[in-house]
């Protein structure tokens, strides 16, 4: 993986969604990986890499412990949650609401204005 590019891992359950964001991601040159569960192997080219997961709240919903339990998983550099509208604020700013209608342009946007944490 060149430079400091994050991976952004894809753990989305309307497979629409996930199949539309790797493509679009990919046509701005950012590097994505998909998963079922959030305890699922990543390949051998994230290893080491910044990740950046990219979830919406029924995946969430599925994994004990939920958020809290994601913000303590040392390897996620961000938690992006996807929704149908715009999400509350929260006090962790490693933990991002975005509305899945404009999930690709806005997620290229954040790794820009973020770049500092990834």
């Amino acid at each position: 993986m060149p430079g400091n590019d994050p991976i952004l891992v894809l753990i989305l359950r309307e497979m629409a969604l996930r199949s539309t964001l790797v493509a679009r991601l990919a046509m701005n040159g950012i590097d994505t990986c998909t998963a079922q569960f959030f305890d699922e192997k990543l390949p051998p080219s994230a290893r080491g890499a910044s990740l950046v997961l990219v979830t919406d709240q029924g995946a969430i919903d599925g994994h004990r412990g939920g958020t809290a339990a994601l913000l303590c998983d040392p390897q996620w550099r961000m938690i992006v949650v996807l929704a149908p509208g715009d999400g509350a604020a929260t006090p962790d700013p490693r933990l991002v609401h975005l509305t899945d209608a404009d999930a690709a342009a806005a997620l290229v946007r954040l790794l820009a204005e973020r770049r500092v944490l990834v």
